[in-house]
């Protein structure tokens, strides 16, 4: 069984090629955007011997490029996105490249698409206070109240029901939340914001839904290979953190902030002030936080997990293992 792999290269993705390959996968085509010399592979390939190890060259807006990468493909594990950059970017980077990927597959005769989405896709506007946010949670019909890329990733997710219906593969999508670790980021915008040289606190008390990297690429490749036809899983560790309690270590571990927390009655109410002014200056304020999206990312929830242990994922890297790792390499590299 051939596995391709997108987003190979990325934070994640390097992850996910070990995690396949260490629960036996033995076919394993890696997609990059450019080939070249590769560390990486090279120390796959060194690891897992028995394996078969390809890498493919693709840029992922070309239909062409796309349909070569696919051939011979039995699974896709698709987890390219675009995650930064302008919203036209980040659009065609994620939902046409997307298209192209889901398309390919049905024409190449691909069996399974496995796709790496995100919680942004969740709507939970509408939970109360200590709700727990299920697997079966209702996804945001548009998105695009949730930004740029929860506007992409959403209309990724409808996308790829679209295609499956038309095409007939098994799917299963993983909606990580807050991935981190060492090469990751530093803070979440669900802990707060750096600005002008001060930290605005806007988690509070709320759960931060993190996800170790080599906790979250385990659950991606034994959702691959385990989980039935149709499934959807939020990945999220045990045991975790207030974003306050995060916040915290990252100033005592990592280096000094000067905080300022926002209660919450504060955020909603500044969040409306900003949308009345975005309109009266016809835009020229981004409306970045609206009452809507305070309301969905801030509410504090309860995250589960147990639709992953049920087909077998299990925690290999405990939170307080993966904070500290993760301190360490932000204390390093200097974020």
């Amino acid at each position: 069984m051939k596995v391709l792999l997108t987003g190979s290269a990325g934070f994640l993705g390097r992850q996910i090629a070990r995690s396949l390959l260490t629960l036996g996968v033995t076919d394993l085509r890696l997609h990059v955007r450019n080939v070249g010399p590769s560390a990486q592979v090279d120390a796959l390939r060194r690891d897992f011997p028995a394996a078969t190890i390809e890498v493919v060259g693709a840029n992922l807006l070309s239909r062409p490029a796309v349909d070569a990468a696919l051939l011979g493909v039995h699974t896709v594990v698709h987890a390219a996105a675009g995650m930064k950059g302008a919203a036209a970017d980040m659009f065609a980077n994620t939902v046409i490249a997307s298209r192209n990927v889901f398309e390919a597959a049905g024409a190449a005769g691909v069996k399974r698409l496995v796709l790496i989405s995100s919680f942004s896709v969740y709507k939970t506007e509408h939970l109360r206070a200590g709700a727990t946010l299920h697997d079966d949670n209702p996804l945001e019909p548009v998105g695009v109240d949730k930004g740029p890329y929860g506007y992409a990733k959403t209309r990724q997710e409808h996308l790829l029901a679209q295609c499956k219906a038309r095409h007939g593969y098994e799917t299963v999508v993983l909606r990580p939340g807050v991935i981190y670790g060492p090469g990751g980021g530093a803070l979440s915008p669900r802990v707060g914001l750096n600005v002008m040289g001060w930290f605005f606190s806007l988690g509070g008390a709320a759960t931060l839904p993190l996800t170790y990297v080599d906790n979250c690429a385990d659950a991606v490749a034994r959702a691959t290979l385990h989980a039935p036809d149709g499934a959807g899983y939020s990945v999220v560790d045990d045991a975790l953190p207030s974003c306050r309690a995060y916040l915290d270590g990252y100033r005592r571990h990592v280096r000094k902030l000067r905080v300022i927390p926002v209660p919450g009655f504060l955020f909603r109410w500044g969040a409306q002030q900003l949308v009345g002014y975005h309109k009266r200056s016809k835009g020229q304020l981004p409306a970045v936080f609206t009452p809507y999206v305070v309301r969905s990312m801030y509410t504090p929830l309860v995250y589960s997990n147990a639709g992953l242990k049920a087909i077998g994922w299990t925690q290999r890297v405990p939170t307080p293992e993966g904070m500290k790792r993760t301190y360490a390499w932000l204390k390093e590299v200097g974020k």
